[in-house]
Parts: structure tokens; sequence; C-alpha cells
């Protein structure tokens, strides 16, 4: 998938889900449930496969897998948070791991989902999700015209900009 897909314009959606799991029963319940509620959901069906899609598309919420093979969801919620500060991840898991719910929201994980999740509780998830992002990508959007890499700094009018003092 890449930014030029019909993806992108999917506006008139709930929003934008990545879902990511290493069970394909399990990614198709969940995106039926999501895609009935109105939202776009891309599936990936591990964690290498959703950063390489993080990369291509921007995802309202990524809803991952704690336990899966090659890469977990904790080291998912990693990348991703280093990629996008603001995208929020919710993780689920079917078994007890190292893991806490609170260890898990320490790594910035917006929620943690014991399986078997209930479709609403899903949705909700999603759409708490979902308006958190909005909401924080509607804060900044005034701010944005004024965002740069290097700050300048304007020297007082009676300092000289070399830096030397003359006395």
């Amino acid at each position: 998938m890449t930014k030029g897909l019909a993806l992108d314009d999917a506006t008139d959606t709930q929003g934008r889900v990545l879902l990511v799991d290493d069970q394909p029963e399990l990614r198709r319940l969940f995106r039926r449930s999501l895609n009935r509620a109105g939202y776009t959901v891309v599936e990936a069906w591990n964690g290498r496969v959703a950063v390489e899609l993080a990369q291509q598309v921007t995802f309202d919420v990524v809803i991952s897998d704690v336990h899966m093979p090659d890469m977990s969801g904790i080291e998912l919620l990693q990348t991703l948070k280093a990629l996008d500060q603001d995208l929020p991840v919710v993780l689920t898991s079917g078994s007890p791991g190292p893991h806490t719910p609170l260890e898990v929201g320490e790594y910035g994980a917006f929620a943690y989902l014991v399986k078997p999740v209930p479709f609403e509780v899903m949705r909700e998830t999603a759409s708490q999700a979902v308006e958190l992002r909005r909401a924080r990508a509607a804060a900044r959007e005034p701010f944005e015209p004024y965002q740069s890499v290097e700050r300048l700094r304007v020297p007082p009018d009676d300092e000289d900009p070399s830096g030397s003092h003359s006395a």
C-alpha cells in the first residue's frame, strides 16, 4: 500500500486502522467488526510488515497483538512511537506475558486489551484512539507553519551579531 492508493482518499470513514496479528482468523473477525463500524482497516500479519505500512500510509490507530513471531507488539509499539509519537497503539494479548498493562502503558500504549476482546470494546477503544489522534492533530495544525528544524535567534538591537564586544 502506498499513499497514492484509494486508502488515502478514505476521509469519509471513522478512521484508518492498522490491524496487526499473526492469527488470520482473529484479524478477519476484528476487521469485519471494525469495517461494520465504518473504519478503513489494513491488515498486517507481523510487526515488520506493519512498520513498512506505517511508513507509507497515515493511520489513526494501530491495534496489535503482543505475542508475535519476528517482532513483538512491544517492539512494534516502540518502533511506531519513534516514527510518530502521536500514533495511538492498542495492544492485545490472549495469554499472560512478561508485560503487565501498567508496563505497557509506560511504553506509551493507548490501551491494553485482554483477548477475547468483545467487538464493542474493540470498536469503542478504536473510536477513543481516533478521537485522540484527531484532537492532537487539530491542536498542532495552527502551529505547523511556525515549526522549523532550526530556531533563529535574533540579537537585541544593542548586541553585536558577530558576538565580539567592543570596549
